[in-house]
């Protein structure tokens, strides 16, 4: 059984990561040969919707479970209509969890145990980091976020007595932003990829978007994300189901919750 679990690092000796859809590895195992390989994960650096596009990224591996210690409902969503199991709660070194799975000691969750953007800014339960912008965070808040900009909240104010953090440096500054640039580059290949593989006649997805009629506006909010251009508003927003090749960006970009994600009949 293939079983993907989210890391700190590439090896079974790592540390499981209790974000899903911003951990910097996803390990996926052969539980019966115990053979693994470790994927850097290129949806850490977006603004939005990074469960939802982790969530495609595993079930395009085929992986049959994922083990994390957080999931959020819109990567829940696609994890179910992908008839993947999800398993939270998770934490310890990698190759323990595999053991205890193979022991037969978790079962599956029934919902999203957070809620969406739970993960946004938040870096690995580390003390004095977090989503704060005016705080010591590191993640979409100030310091060294998605740019330089204030945050996403008021954070945490450094208590009396801790350490104050050195001033970053423009090399280290300029470092944060290329490393960026290049998750964002991955994620990128991954979007174009799913566009050129929509295109090829013998691409059957799996997957497609699914509107709420009682919940959608009509605002539109949702054509801009679809890279196939699978949707159109006629009041209400209709997917055009040859298009849509079931990538769930739309879902990130609904304020209503209108979309959701199942398998194909």
């Amino acid at each position: 059984m293939k079983i993907a679990i989210t890391s700190m690092g590439p090896t079974l000796d790592d540390r499981v990561e209790a974000r899903f859809g911003r951990c910097p590895y996803f390990v996926i195992i052969d539980t019966e040969s115990m053979r693994f390989e470790a994927i850097e994960n290129p949806n850490t650096a977006l603004g939005g919707g990074a469960g939802i596009q982790s969530a495609q990224l595993m079930a395009e591996k085929d992986v049959r479970a994922i083990l994390t210690g957080n999931c959020g409902p819109n990567a829940f969503q696609v994890f179910r209509a992908a008839g993947v199991e999800v398993i939270v709660g998770m934490s310890g070194l990698v190759r323990d969890v595999v053991d205890r799975f193979k022991r037969g000691e978790f079962s599956t969750t029934a919902e999203a145990n957070v809620p969406s953007h739970f993960g946004m800014g938040a870096s690995s339960p580390v003390s004095g980091q977090g989503m704060g912008g005016m705080g010591s965070g590191r993640g979409m808040g100030g310091g060294r976020g998605m740019g330089r900009g204030m945050g996403m909240g008021m954070g945490r104010m450094p208590e009396a007595g801790s350490p104050v953090h050195p001033p970053v440096s423009p090399e280290e500054d300029l470092e944060s932003l290329r490393a960026q640039t290049r998750a964002l580059e991955e994620q990128l290949k991954l979007i174009h990829d799913r566009i050129a593989g929509s295109t090829d006649p013998n691409f059957s997805p799996k997957l497609i978007a699914v509107v709420d009629l009682m919940k959608c506006t009509g605002c539109g909010l949702c054509v801009d994300p679809c890279p196939t251009r699978a949707i159109t508003i006629n009041e209400q927003a209709e997917i055009l189901a040859s298009r849509c090749n079931g990538c769930a960006l739309c879902l990130a970009a609904c304020p209503e919750d209108a979309l959701s994600i199942r398998a194909r009949r």
